[in-house]
């Protein structure tokens, strides 16, 4: 699922890129590693968590952006 419809980026967390720091500071509570963020494919925030989460939350949240 991931590979079929999303782009996975990788940031340096000692080092991020403004870009990522911009997204990231939207995320709701974000208080832990990883911080997994959605954005549209002009980089506008569309949502985001941190931590882990369970496999079928992350499956919702593939489906939800993913239109399927």
């Amino acid at each position: 699922m991931l590979q079929a419809g999303f782009v996975a980026v990788a940031s340096d967390c000692d080092e991020p890129e403004d870009e990522v720091i911009a997204l990231a500071q939207q995320v709701e509570d974000a208080m832990m590693l990883p911080f997994v963020l959605f954005a549209d494919a002009d980089g506008n925030y569309l949502d985001g968590y941190s931590g882990v989460v369970t496999p079928p939350y992350l499956i919702k949240k593939l489906t939800e952006f993913s239109g399927s």
